[in-house]
């Protein structure tokens, strides 16, 4: 029997030499292209390990579910799990769910313990990773177990409320919800887990797929009070004022005379949990909301309170309004199968889907960062155009390769104004019309296409991007009418009619699904699925990072057609992505290791708000009603760099002059080199330099404030992480080590003497770097991938025996993990015993022209990003450096650094959209 264990390359190749082997001897029928589609399927229902989540608790957590569970039959949860197994759910993963929703439930209130108790909890895992089905799961074992009250907060969205209400329908209710609020239009017919005998009443619902909680829909309890119901209750509602005050009056009316709470067991699940804080309405006031969500909370005598976020950022952990939310109870870090496709994958430079993202260069011009709604729509950028026609092609091989699920879609969020989408849909719906007519008429034709511009185009997209896969050229184009002939084009706003809707729910049983190309902004970017999702178009200027990583509808698993998926983006969008990817990685890397410490939530929730990567995140949630806020910062194990350089010849010879009298100052600190194999190229380096000497250094550099821990206050004088530097009063911190690695620089830098210790002097080969192509007029040039240096940096200054542990550490530690990952940079950095820095002398060079005679990009090639040729480049040497901090632990307030972030500049940096703070993009969005 295969397991994912034989799933190896190595072991893949085996077994498919195997088939080949009986292809020849006995199946010779079996064509090429089912072989592929053979493997296809090997790699993505096989290929799949995964492993349970970690958490971490207050310390006074009393498990209780192990005692019961052998005496429960586990009637919800049991149909459950069955119907995932018809679904096709990996068996590999069905198992890590069953553990991972018994710890949470365990890590919750017992429904049967009597008293009156709450507990408050926060489950944290990946963009469209799989969170609904974990909740999901959490739903029915919570059910089982003796849970009366269910009520699940999605986003503020109504089209995100009614499919997560479908879901769990089709979950855990087992019936149409709009039928049982007594709708004549839909069937009693049970669908989902209700197709499954399970000896257990169906679940009331006082919600449906059409209807928000209403007071009207308590007559479905047919007037019998709710501590009378056997069976569970369930509410799916958004997180706006309306609905939650409409749930508190009828809860209020269930209270007997006199009482205050009612006696019976609470589960509320917090969906999207990151929501309804910082992108509120003025109206919808996040405030407004958590004390509606207490307020129910406080009715009932037993809760639990579960909130689920996808990413770190979580209001509950970064809004200071927000404290009584707070997860103190517990937190739970759900890991991701190996078959998702996370944020790191994709724009980390060394990412396994890197080649799914392409540059968009031309969308700036036809949507303008700061456009507004009255912004008129034309044309479409040609780079929208490829998109479109990617998607088409994407289709077709879909569908030849005989693809289970039949929906497609492509995602287009260019703006947040639904007027300017309505705008952009009619242009897209005219491009792609006209092209579909010409693929109707002339592309079966072997004569007749290549006459055709249209076509043209078609058939370079195809070159471009799928030449590779096991398809001809031939074959997709006599195909692809049948495949793309019913795509629509769906503007997805709160103003779109429901006949307009996505409703993939509607084309479950039509041959080819619902096919479409859906237009939004926020709609799109708030936990909506977008069913067979392969080609996405994005160009938003937000880089606050909660907002980016909901905005990426991309993620998720794409079983059988990864290697087509493509996404459109902004290059410097991309680059926020791979920071954002980083910020979380390292996160998760606390949340692994203050589990093995066993740290309460508390401490994860103080490193979330001080984590470098949140210092935009928490200003903006303290800028609700100021301009000019504190927001402390620790850095205690984080590295920083310098990627943003100043575009000023003057400014970068004072640096490099700087850099060479702080070096000779330090010349006694010089301890030894470090030559690279193979090389006749040292690497220097200083030990135990007092820290008042590295603050002079910084300080006297001049420092772009696009590199944003570097940032000055208000008033450009002082600089707090410099300031931090100097005066801190860590002894792990006063004495740095320095680095200076040398690069492939062929001359040394001009006039840059370096003093040995003996008295000598040697000359320093620069580090040779490609700057992105911004414009000529901007004061900073910028560093491809934003990377000064490199992870061999991070190791300097360890030493060996702390090097070989931190090694067997990473082993131990990604035992289990199908595709053992390299040893990130950021992993050592726990093992330094003193602070780095490195410095990097570096010399701009030309990007290398394509390889002759291939095109630019092929199959699962990625397009080069535009760089700046040297000679527009106005200084021949610059000055990076990076900073690496060892864990210093620090929790105390006095020992953070202090930054006061002002509105109006971050704005002006471009690290928030140009009117973020205005309810625009929720009125018309």
């Amino acid at each position: 029997m295969l397991t994912p264990e034989d799933l190896t390359d190595e072991g893949l190749n085996s077994i498919m030499d195997i088939l080949e082997g009986l292809r020849k001897k006995r199946f010779s029928a079996v064509t090429d292209i089912e072989m592929t589609w053979i493997r296809h399927k090997l790699e993505a229902e096989l290929g799949v390990t995964v492993s349970h989540g970690e958490d971490l608790h207050g310390g006074d957590h009393k498990p209780w579910l192990d005692d019961i569970k052998g005496d429960l039959p586990w009637h919800y949860w049991s149909a459950y799990r069955e119907y995932l197994k018809r679904t096709g759910f990996n068996p590999v993963a069905l198992g890590v769910l069953d553990e991972d929703t018994h710890s949470i439930l365990d890590l919750c209130g017992n429904p049967e313990q009597e008293g009156s108790w709450g507990i408050q909890g926060l489950v944290m895992g990946d963009v469209q990773s799989g969170k609904t089905a974990n909740y999901s799961g959490l739903i029915n074992k919570a059910a089982d177990t003796g849970y009366k009250m269910i009520v699940l907060l999605t986003g503020m969205i109504e089209d995100l409320r009614a499919q997560s209400q479908e879901r769990l329908d089709i979950g855990f209710v087992g019936q149409d919800s709009r039928w049982m609020l007594g709708s004549e239009n839909h069937s009693k017919k049970g669908v989902g887990v209700g197709e499954f005998k399970r000896d257990a009443p169906h679940p009331n619902v006082l919600t449906s797929v059409d209807s928000d909680f209403l007071t009207k829909n308590k007559q479905a309890l047919r007037g019998i009070p709710l501590e009378n119901i056997s069976a569970p209750v369930l509410l799916v509602m958004k997180k706006n004022v309306s609905p939650l005050r409409n749930l508190v009056s009828f809860l209020e009316s269930q209270l007997e005379r006199g009482a205050t709470q009612l006696n019976l067991p609470l589960l509320l699940i917090d969906d999207e949990a990151d929501n309804a804080s910082v992108n509120a309405k003025k109206d919808e006031d996040p405030a407004a909301i958590n004390k509606l969500i207490r307020q129910v909370l406080s009715m009932f005598s037993r809760y639990s309170y579960v909130a689920y976020t996808a990413t770190p950022f979580a209001n509950v952990f970064i809004n200071p309004d927000t404290d009584d939310l707070f997860p103190e109870n517990f937190v739970y870090a759900l890991n991701a199968p190996t078959n998702y496709i996370s944020a790191a994958s994709v724009f980390s430079e060394a990412g396994s889907h890197a080649y799914q993202v392409q540059d968009i260069a031309d969308g700036e011009k036809f949507f303008p960062w700061s456009h507004k709604k009255h912004h008129q729509v034309n044309k479409i950028p040609p780079s929208l155009m490829a998109a479109i026609e990617t998607f088409l092609l994407s289709c077709a091989i879909r569908d030849l390769r005989k693809e289970s699920l039949r929906h497609r879609s492509m995602l287009v969020n260019v703006t947040r104004f639904t007027d300017v989408q309505d705008r952009l849909s009619h242009v897209v719906k005219a491009e792609l019309s006209a092209l579909q007519d010409d693929i109707r008429q002339y592309l079966a034709g072997d004569e007749v296409w290549s006459n055709q511009p249209r076509l043209q185009r078609l058939h370079q997209t195809w070159q471009d991007q799928y030449q590779d896969c096991e398809f001809s050229w031939d074959q997709i184009r006599k195909s692809l009418n049948s495949s793309v002939a019913s795509i629509k084009v769906v503007t997805v706003n709160q103003k779109t009619a429901e006949t307009d809707r996505l409703n993939y729910s509607s084309y479950k049983d039509t041959e080819k699904g619902r096919r479409v190309i859906a237009i939004g902004g926020l709609t799109l970017s708030r936990g909506l699925t977008l069913e067979g999702l392969s080609v996405s178009y994005f160009l938003r200027n937000s880089k606050a990072y909660d907002t980016l990583l909901q905005m990426g509808r991309w993620f998720g698993y794409r079983k059988g057609y990864e290697d087509l998926c493509r996404i459109w983006m902004d290059p410097e969008v991309q680059d926020w992505f791979g920071h954002v990817a980083n910020v979380i990685g390292e996160l998760r890397q606390d949340i692994h290791r203050m589990h093995a410490n066993e740290q309460p939530p508390k401490h994860f929730g103080i490193r979330v708000q001080s984590h470098p990567g949140s210092l935009i995140v928490t200003a903006l949630n303290k800028m609700r009603n100021a301009m000019d806020v504190p927001v402390s910062i620790s850095f205690s194990n984080c590295g920083i760099e310098t990627p943003y350089l100043p575009n000023d010849k003057e400014i970068n010879t004072r640096n490099i002059e700087t850099t060479s009298n702080f070096l000779a100052k330090i010349s006694s600190y010089m301890v030894r080199e470090e030559r690279k194999s193979g090389s006749i190229k040292e690497s220097f380096f200083w030990s135990r330099v007092p820290a008042s000497l590295i603050e002079k250094y910084l300080r006297s550099l001049e420092i772009s404030n696009m590199n944003l821990p570097f940032i000055s206050n208000e008033g450009g004088v002082e600089k707090p992480l410099i300031d931090f530097i100097g005066q801190n009063e860590f002894p792990i911190l006063g004495e740095w080590d320095i680095a200076l690695p040398q690069g492939e620089g062929s001359e040394p830098v001009q006039d840059f003497l370096l003093d040995m210790p003996d008295g000598t002097s040697v000359r320093i080969h620069p580090r040779q770097r490609q700057f992105e192509d911004i414009s000529k007029t901007s004061p900073y040039l910028k560093l491809n991938k934003l990377r000064v240096g490199d992870t061999t940096d991070e190791m300097k200054g360890i030493g060996e025996s702390l090097l070989a542990q931190a090694r067997e550490d990473w082993q131990a530690k990604e035992q289990g993990h199908e595709k053992k990952r390299a040893i990130p940079g950021s992993f050592y950095r726990s093992y330094r015993p003193r602070p780095l820095l490195t410095i990097s002398l570096i010399q701009p060079k030309d990007a290398p022209p394509p390889e002759e005679g291939t095109p630019e990009k092929t199959g699962h090639k990625k397009t080069p990003r535009k760089m700046m040729k040297v000679c527009d480049i106005n200084s021949a040497i610059l000055v990076g450096v990076g900073l690496s901090f060892p864990n210093y632990d620090s929790t105390l307030e006095k020992q953070k650094v202090k930054y006061r972030m002002n509105k109006v500049a971050i704005r002006n940096m471009g690290l928030i959209e140009e009117d973020d703070d205005d309810t625009t993009e929720y009125d018309n969005d």
